[in-house]
């Protein structure tokens, strides 16, 4: 039989039941809405690059970010001599995220504007799906520059182990204790401080210490000088983006014990 109690139970119960989908829709639009409330954390050595025809004027550029994907700022600047700017021409940088694409931005970049967007990865160290460009001034794209590669770098910090060889088959093994400071200097390139340590010789009385270092994206630069013997090497090369493997492109050895140059490698312990 129907019942005039049983409607209003009826009333009231879908009216809580609507109150409460309003109050949960409600919180999903604001997480939906407000990037801080997912905001990740950015902030570290990055490298931007991409091969396309587009991006031939500047190919490659690394620097520092610093904040999270709702507010983020950075300085970054060319990796190459021969870009439409030169490596020691600082760009400011400042960013933001809106509805899921981060876009960072740079003004007068030889008087154009540095635009990059794309998706950012949940854990913060990378872009998927990303481009950049400039627009206006000496540097400006025809086109946005596609298949850009956006890439955060671990730090250069541990204990690493490896080799040095040269052309005719010498090989001396290498053992180093790095750290990378932890913020860029004004540049956006970053530093390393530590040791190497080498077999004993007459060349280097171990451990020297590291000086005239460099980081920036994937790539590093140190040199190992002996104040005693008046030998330094200096080894420039590029390291994986978990900061395991440093790849030495090049050493070169100068001082009484030089000249001489090779290759090596270093791992993380």
């Amino acid at each position: 039989m129907f019942s005039p109690n049983r409607l209003s139970c009826t009333i009231v119960c879908a009216s809580l039941l609507l109150s409460a989908s309003v109050l949960l829709t409600g919180c999903d639009t604001l997480a939906t809405t407000n990037p801080s409330a997912n905001a990740v954390d950015v902030t570290g050595n990055w490298q931007i690059s991409s091969s396309a025809p587009a991006a031939n004027k500047l190919p490659a550029l690394s620097g520092e970010f610093t904040g999270t994907s709702a507010s983020l700022t950075g300085i970054l600047h060319s990796d190459s001599a021969s870009a439409c700017i030169a490596p020691a021409t600082a760009v400011e940088v400042m960013g933001s995220t809106s509805q899921g694409i981060t876009t960072v931005t740079g003004a007068n970049v030889a008087g154009g504007t540095l635009t990059i967007s794309g998706t950012l990865a949940a854990n913060g160290k990378s872009f998927s799906n990303a481009t950049y460009n400039i627009t206006g001034g000496a540097c400006a794209f025809a086109t946005p520059a596609t298949g850009v590669t956006a890439q955060d770098y671990s730090p250069i910090t541990g204990n690493y182990m490896g080799s040095f060889s040269d052309p005719s088959g010498q090989v001396i093994t290498v053992a180093a204790t790095l750290t990378q400071s932890p913020a860029s200097d004004t540049d956006g390139n970053f530093t390393l401080s530590g040791t190497g340590t080498f077999p004993s010789n007459p060349c280097f009385n171990s451990p020297v210490t590291v000086s005239n270092t460099q980081v920036t994206g994937g790539s590093f630069t140190l040199t190992y000088a002996d104040s005693t013997t008046t030998n330094s090497v200096t080894g420039s090369g590029t390291f994986s983006a978990d900061g395991t493997t440093l790849t030495v492109t090049n050493w070169t050895l100068t001082g009484p014990c030089g000249p001489d140059s090779g290759t090596g490698l270093l791992t993380k312990q």
